[in-house]
């Protein structure tokens, strides 16, 4: 490492542990019931899940609803029943599906196909005015129609052969509501106060600072363990850890590999996650004159010595992907795909050969959004400024201010992968919806015949064309796999997803 960037790692330095003194536990009352509170640095403003498609979304709806199909997500990722009990593939643009019998919403009404149509139609989903469109076309763009075919199935048609149709199913904004209870609430607006799904956990209070679930007696899947659950918002990381250790709380979110220890020196309480399914980026906005030329975009790219981010600031525990791809795409993935490099002197280079002449390119970050956000940013605009770019750093509160038109440049982001297949990775990220920062005609061509073909080896083909137009006209620049880490009391049972999802559906409370 040059000194300019031993000098930005060095800032980082561990933050030093404190000494924590426990409480009694109060999460199992003298009468059994079970609280689990939770403490997150945000917690869901609305839930409905076609409204909300962010981390604090995941990880309360994922308990209040259910799909049609689910996958394993805490183990091979495999296709599993969930409200459907059995499904049929008819052909390449069709799906049968026999749904449960006697499953009941939270309001005790029973789930019928017409509910399943409801979810998926013009109202929810197919109405380009409706509020839900957008979510709905990250996932669902290719279902064309879902139809009640009797009082128990479902028939799913796609507009063009679909490979995935089925995992389009388990997607984030395919869940099932109650069309009695949605019409009731006089649609989105009421409805994402007080849902009605039929997930494990139904909504009890829903407010700015805390969100109250209570177990589903009549829960298809067997009532939960845990009878409540309790979502609060500490934002501060420090009152998060403060919380855990006084047994305030019981879970915390998104503890950072330096302030493990504070955890761990409790023996009342450990670490857990992991790695998850998503891509840690910074993504370029082309209508910055700085950034048009792909090669400037190359360049800054190869300034980053990703591995040492990854060793510095999350301890080795995750890692860098060899493109935008990952292993559980199964046959689709490449594992010989080159390594992303970290090479200075190739970036001055293309610089150079670029045009860029020393403008001054902002790049907005929000402080505490992805994990070390504001320390990787500090990292990264001093790894640039080595190789002579001039950056403008910029913390924003919320996701609208980093988007704001003009003056944008570059940003952070995180491309989760909620499905496994790159049609809900790359293509969701990079697809003509976000044509107006980067473009790429090639690029899309190849991306419909991704959503298309049914021939595997094709899909795969074209699936690496996609990862080498990334590479060489590149939308964003790859850092790493992302990681998300909780502090909990070790008496509370549960082993977290290697995703963004927070599921409650098997967890207990000794």
């Amino acid at each position: 490492m040059d000194l300019n960037r031993r000098t930005a790692l060095q800032m980082l330095g561990a933050t030093a542990g404190m000494a924590l003194v426990g409480a009694p536990s109060l999460s199992v009352a003298q009468d059994g019931t079970k609280t689990l509170v939770i403490a997150l640095d945000e917690i869901a403003k609305q839930l409905d899940p076609l409204l909300y498609q962010t981390n604090p979304g995941y990880r309360v709806m994922q308990n209040i609803y259910d799909s049609l199909l689910t996958v394993n997500y805490g183990g091979d990722g495999a296709l599993q029943p969930a409200l459907a009990e059995s499904w049929t593939r008819v052909d390449g643009q069709t799906v049968d599906l026999t749904l449960r019998e006697g499953v009941k919403f939270h309001d005790g009404s029973v789930l019928t196909a017409e509910d399943v149509a409801f979810s998926f139609g013009q109202v929810r989903r197919t109405d380009p005015a409706s509020p839900g469109f957008g979510t709905a076309q990250q996932f669902m763009s290719t279902i064309a129609s879902v139809e009640a075919v009797d009082a128990r199935t479902v028939r799913v048609t796609s507009s063009v052969t679909d490979p995935v149709l089925e995992l389009r199913l388990t997607a984030w904004g395919s869940q099932i509501v109650s069309k009695a209870a949605f019409e009731a609430a006089g649609g989105f607006q009421g409805f994402a106060t007080a849902p009605v799904g039929t997930g494990p956990y139904r909504v009890k209070s829903f407010s700015a600072d805390a969100i109250e679930l209570e177990a589903h007696a009549d829960y298809w899947g067997g009532k939960p363990a845990i009878d409540r659950i309790i979502y609060r918002s500490a934002p501060e990381l420090s009152s998060r850890i403060a919380g855990l250790a006084s047994r305030d709380f019981d879970l915390i979110g998104d503890v950072p590999a330096d302030q493990f220890a504070p955890v761990q020196n409790d023996a009342e309480l450990e670490i857990v996650g992991g790695p998850i399914a998503s891509i840690r980026v910074i993504k370029f906005d082309t209508r910055n004159d700085a950034l048009k030329d792909a090669r400037v975009r190359q360049a800054l790219g190869l300034a980053i010595d990703r591995e040492a981010i990854v060793n510095a600031l999350w301890g080795g525990l995750v890692s860098v992907p060899n493109g935008h791809q990952l292993p559980s795409f199964g046959p689709l993935y490449d594992p010989d795909r080159p390594a992303l490099r970290y090479d200075p002197e190739e970036a001055k280079r293309l610089l150079a050969e670029g045009g860029y002449n020393g403008e001054v390119i902002p790049y907005r970050i929000r402080a505490a959004a992805y994990g070390p956000e504001l320390a990787t940013a500090q990292v990264v605009v001093a790894m640039w400024e080595a190789v002579g770019v001039k950056v403008d750093l910029q913390i924003k509160e919320n996701f609208g201010q980093m988007l704001e038109f003009p003056g944008t440049g570059m940003r952070n982001g995180v491309d989760p992968i909620l499905v496994n297949d790159p049609l809900f990775g790359l293509w969701r990220s990079y697809n003509r919806s976000e044509a107006t920062v980067w473009s790429n005609e090639e690029f899309y061509r190849l991306g419909d015949i991704l959503e298309t073909s049914l021939d595997p080896a094709e899909r795969r083909t074209v699936y690496q064309a996609m990862l080498d137009i990334f590479d060489t006209d590149p939308p964003a620049i790859i850092l790493h796999t992302m990681g998300v880490f909780y502090g909990k009391r070790r008496a509370v049972s549960w082993t977290p997803y290697p995703s963004v999802y927070l599921d409650f559906r098997k967890a207990d409370i000794g």
